[in-house]
C-alpha cells in the first residue's frame, strides 16, 4: 500500500508537470527550459548518488561499455524530452500526456522486432486501441497542431528506447542514482547546445520561469524519479505500471483546471482508448504467465 501511494504521488507530480512545461515557455524557448530544468534535476540526484552509490559514477565513466550505454540512454532521453517540450508550444497538455504514454506499446513492439520477444494477441489489440486513440486526439485539428502531435509520437518512441536501455544497464550494474545523474547531465549538455544555436537564452528570462523550472527539475525529475525507484522495489510490476501511467490522466485534469483546456467527445474517447491500450499492454505479461501455468 505504501509503495502504491508513493507511485501515485510520483504520477501526480509527473502529470501536473506537463502544465508547468507548457506555462514555463512564456519568456524562454523549449530547449532553454530543458537545460535549466535538467541542470536542477542533475543537482537534485547528485547528493543521492554520493550518499548511496559512492564511487559508482567513476566506475561507469571508466568502463567503456557502461559509458557508451549511458551516453545512448541519455541521448534517447534528450530526444524524447526535447521533442515533447517543443511540441508543447502548440499541442494541448492532454495530447502530450496521453501520446507520450505510447512508449508502453512501443517497448513491446521494439522487443518483438529487435529482441524477437513473443507477444500475446492482447498486445496487438492494445496497439490498435492506442493507434485509434491517437487518431481521435489529433484529428479535426489545424495542420500545424497535427504536426506538433506527430512529434509527440516520435518522442514516445525515444522514451521507449530510453526505458529499454535503462533495463539493459540496470541488469549489468545496478546504480540508479549515478546512472540518472549521468543521463541528466547529457540531456542538460545537449539541450544547452541546441539552445545556444537556435534560441537566445539569458538569465533574466530564465528567472521569470523559476517556478516551472524548479517544479519540473526538482520535483518531477529529482523527487519523482526517486519515489519511483523506492516504490518499484516494493510493488508488484503490473499494478505499478498502471499507477505510473496515471500521469496522463493527472496531466489532462490539471490542464482542465489550471489552463481551462476542455476536451471534446472525440478527444475524450481518444484518451480512454489510449489508456485502455496502455493498461492492456501492462497486463499482458501476467495473462501470458497464467496461460503458461495452465498448460503446465
Amino acid at each position: 500500500m505504501k509503495a502504491n501511494i508513493l507511485m501515485l504521488i510520483a504520477s501526480l507530480i509527473w502529470g501536473t508537470a506537463f502544465v508547468s512545461q507548457t506555462t514555463g515557455m512564456g519568456h524562454i524557448g523549449p530547449f532553454t527550459f530543458s537545460f535549466a530544468r535538467f541542470f536542477l534535476a542533475m543537482i537534485t540526484v547528485l547528493p543521492l548518488a554520493i550518499m548511496w552509490e559512492k564511487n559508482n559514477i567513476t566506475k561507469i565513466i571508466y568502463n567503456k561499455n557502461f559509458l557508451l550505454l549511458s551516453f545512448f540512454t541519455g541521448f534517447a532521453l534528450f530526444m524524447g524530452m526535447g521533442l515533447q517540450q517543443y511540441s508543447l508550444l502548440k499541442s494541448q497538455v492532454s495530447n502530450a500526456s496521453f501520446l507520450s504514454t505510447l512508449y508502453v506499446p512501443f517497448v513491446s513492439l521494439i522487443s518483438r522486432f529487435i529482441f524477437k520477444s513473443r507477444l500475446t494477441w492482447i498486445i496487438w489489440v492494445a496497439v490498435a486501441l492506442c493507434l485509434y486513440g491517437s487518431y481521435l486526439l489529433s484529428s479535426n485539428q489545424e495542420w500545424d497542431i497535427q504536426q506538433s502531435d506527430s512529434l509527440l509520437f516520435i518522442a514516445a518512441f525515444f522514451f521507449a528506447v530510453h526505458i529499454i536501455l535503462i533495463d539493459i544497464f540496470m541488469k549489468q550494474f545496478y546504480s540508479p542514482f549515478s546512472f540518472g545523474f549521468i543521463q541528466y547531465f547529457i540531456v542538460f549538455g545537449c539541450s544547452l547546445i541546441v539552445a545556444l544555436l537556435f534560441e537566445n537564452p539569458n538569465l533574466a528570462n530564465i528567472r521569470l520561469e523559476w517556478f516551472e523550472i524548479i517544479y519540473t527539475g526538482v520535483f518531477s525529475a529529482g523527487i519523482g524519479y526517486t519515489l519511483q525507484i523506492i516504490a518499484q522495489s516494493k510493488a508488484h510490476p503490473a499494478p505499478a505500471a498502471i499507477i505510473l501511467s496515471m500521469e496522463s490522466v493527472f496531466g489532462t485534469i490539471a490542464a482542465w483546471i489550471i489552463l481551462s483546456q476542455v476536451l471534446d467527445l472525440s478527444k475524450i474517447l481518444g484518451c480512454v482508448a489510449i489508456f485502455i491500450g496502455v493498461v492492456l499492454v501492462q497486463l499482458a505479461p501476467r495473462y501470458n504467465k497464467k496461460m503458461i501455468e495452465k498448460t503446465l
